[in-house]
């Protein structure tokens, strides 16, 4: 059995989880509350998932020092190390990541666009379905490093923005 603690960042919040390891399920505390988790591999990068009795296809991507999960409709960005934005204790929460291998299929912000927190950048087609892709925080657009219709991988930056206050 491991323990492992970890943050998990959905939108613009930050949370502490601690993740207890056992075979192939999980037990994962956040805050007061414990939920369970089991992963089944379905093929590269997709899992069939239950938590807590509720099951769902998790589509998965890795990086150095965070995975990427979307889930029901929702990308979680988990990185190892504390709570906090940059730096060794986690990712820039205005870095946006493909959330898993796909084909950019529309791109909806242009650069020097300023988007608010759950403002959608693009969409991403993986598996037939598509994926829309959703601003942190708010921020401004630096850069479109995807054009339409081009494959990307998962974890692959697609649209890099600048963090505003």
């Amino acid at each position: 059995m491991t323990r492992q603690r970890l943050v998990l960042r959905w939108r613009h919040r930050l949370v502490e989880a601690e993740v207890v390891e056992a075979s192939s399920s999980w037990r994962v505390r956040l805050g007061d509350r414990t939920i369970s988790v089991s992963i089944r591999p379905l093929g590269p990068h997709v899992y069939a998932i239950t938590v807590d009795g509720r099951r769902g296809i998790a589509h998965f991507a890795a990086e150095a020092d965070a995975y990427h999960l979307h889930l029901d409709g929702n990308t979680y960005t988990i990185s190892r190390g504390g709570l906090g934005a940059g730096g060794p204790g986690g990712p820039d929460p205005a870095d946006v990541r493909a959330p898993m291998p796909g084909v950019v299929t529309r791109i909806l912000v242009r650069t020097g666009q300023v988007v608010e927190a759950g403002e959608p950048l693009y969409v991403l087609e993986a598996m037939k379905m598509e994926t829309v892709v959703r601003a942190p925080v708010r921020a401004r657009v630096v850069e479109i490093r995807a054009e339409r219709d081009s494959q990307v991988e998962g974890g692959a930056t697609v649209v890099e923005l600048e963090g505003l206050p």
